[in-house]
């Protein structure tokens, strides 16, 4: 989850989790293995059904690949062989075990009938799309996430051999770029077709979105614009719920951003609440240093979108990244913020997700705050879960006895920026989440800015720890009252 995370006030998740259901099972809890199955059963026999060639098709049924995957994984978890990865996340196995089973399938029904070499190439790009004249959203989120999956699997040979060959470079060419011998390059695609196996003579990577379960979202409504008045240009960037594109309005040629939800997300409740959400409280606000949002709709297969404005320039994450700056443009870039979230308090929205990565920095030097999907209204906190990025959350975002969640929480959060853009790092930290959490509960303050780097100063740190005080009637008012005592000491 990149360190995002959801959650309601009583635990994480509402659900039983994946761990918590193999230890059901394994104590001989049937109606655990049902959940387990239902759990990913349909989006597993899509992938399974969208990988087989035509004439294995003809040959097998996508469902007896679906069983047999699934009884190989349950053989093993009662052997006590499967163990949940850290994000409770079953489907990088069960798409082992599907995919070495369709590897296998494909093998036996065309060993010895053919060579590699003697396959028809015609229908075996790395990506298969629909004819269409672009790919939908769906298809484009689809192909690259599956990338993304497979080039974590991979060494830096293999990685750069698969980068090649989706450019159309043939053996010999990749050979002499990467100034290796062909052997070399016919080993990593083997190793890449072992990472994704759907067999020898079949491409890799064969995803067709339209094949894949709709998923509408919680709300009869249709949006206000439709996806196909937009043309994607570019890849943006991404979250962990989200991925932004740079696209064009077809009709007026107006540049704007659209921002998509995961394919992973299209059936969570909360996810598409927040985005929702994001866009009925974006068209609340109105002032030069928030993101100005335009529409949102629902593509054909129920993936949803929102339309804003296209910011060029770089987020504060990456600006801090490039060089060290000055105390001075340091400052003058918070107070935006705080303009931006001062302005946003007016109108009774709380951000609640300040934080490097969703400001961004145009390239005139103004700033633009972003990504108000974990944003509610002051008057009802409540109305979207809590969650946020763990380093950067105040303690009342995590437990209700520091209080409700209120302007003093965004005042923690400007704190938090300032806190980062000075040091480089995140106010609380720890070996994981729940570490994390549980400093931002009981640890001491942070270090001084100060104490990090030489750019800070003690008016300065004495701005900052009081932002970050654990107690909500410690800190500064509001943004006003903060953004006053910054520009005095600046």
């Amino acid at each position: 989850m990149r360190g995002t995370f959801f959650w309601n006030g009583d635990g994480l998740m509402p659900d039983e989790s994946n761990r918590e259901l193999m230890n059901a099972w394994q104590r001989g809890d049937e109606s655990a293995a049902a959940v387990l199955f239902h759990r990913y059963q349909r989006r597993l026999f899509a992938l399974i059904r969208s990988r087989m060639a035509r004439k294995l098709a003809r040959r097998v049924d996508p469902e007896d690949v679906l069983m047999s995957a699934y009884r190989s994984f349950f053989v093993a978890a009662r052997k006590d062989r499967m163990v949940v990865n850290a994000d409770d996340d079953l489907w990088p196995l069960l798409l082992t075990f599907a995919m070495r089973k369709l590897g296998r399938a494909n093998r036996q029904h065309t060993a010895d009938r053919r060579s590699v070499d003697q396959e028809d190439h015609a229908n075996s790009n790395w990506a298969t799309f629909p004819d269409t004249a672009e790919p939908e959203a769906e298809d484009v989120a689809v192909v690259s996430e599956e990338l993304e999956h497979l080039l974590t699997r991979l060494d830096e040979t293999a990685r750069e051999v698969m980068v090649r060959t989706l450019q159309g470079d043939d053996v010999a060419k990749i050979a002499s770029v990467l100034g290796i011998n062909e052997r070399t390059v016919r080993r990593a695609l083997e190793r890449i077709r072992e990472a994704m196996p759907v067999g020898d003579k079949q491409p890799w990577l064969r995803v067709r979105p339209s094949q894949l379960r709709s998923v509408r979202p919680p709300t009869a409504l249709a949006g206000t614009v439709k996806y196909e008045q937009y043309l994607l240009q570019q890849f943006v960037g991404a979250g962990a719920f989200s991925k932004v594109y740079r696209a064009v309005h077809r009709a007026t040629s107006e540049q704007v951003a659209i921002k998509f939800l995961r394919k992973e997300c299209w059936s969570d409740a909360r996810a598409t609440k927040a985005m929702i959400s994001e866009f009925d409280i974006l068209k609340l606000l109105r002032h030069p240093n928030i993101l100005r949002m335009h529409d949102w709709g629902v593509t054909r297969r129920g993936g949803l979108f929102l339309v804003t404005e296209f910011i060029s320039g770089v987020s504060l994450s990456t600006w801090q990244s490039q060089q060290q700056q000055s105390p001075a443009d340091v400052v003058a870039i918070t107070l935006q913020v705080a303009e931006a979230i001062s302005a946003a308090h007016e109108v009774g929205v709380l951000h609640c997700d300040l934080k490097p990565s969703n400001v961004m920095l145009r390239h005139d030097g103004r700033i633009i705050l972003c990504d108000f999907g974990l944003a509610r209204h002051a008057v009802d906190p409540e109305e979207v879960p809590r969650g946020g990025t763990a380093g950067f959350l105040c303690p009342e975002q995590i437990s209700d006895s520091f209080g409700p969640i209120t302007v003093k929480s965004d005042v923690y959060g400007l704190g938090a920026l300032l806190y980062c853009l000075l040091t480089g790092r995140a106010p609380m930290s720890g070996r994981d989440l729940p570490e994390t959490m549980g400093n931002v509960l009981s640890a001491a303050m942070p270090a001084a800015p100060s104490q990090l780097c030489a750019c800070s100063s003690l008016e300065l740190d004495a701005i900052v720890l009081r932002c970050l005080a654990k107690a909500p009637d410690q800190r500064f008012g509001s943004a006003r009252e903060f953004a006053a005592a910054l520009a005095v000491r600046k």
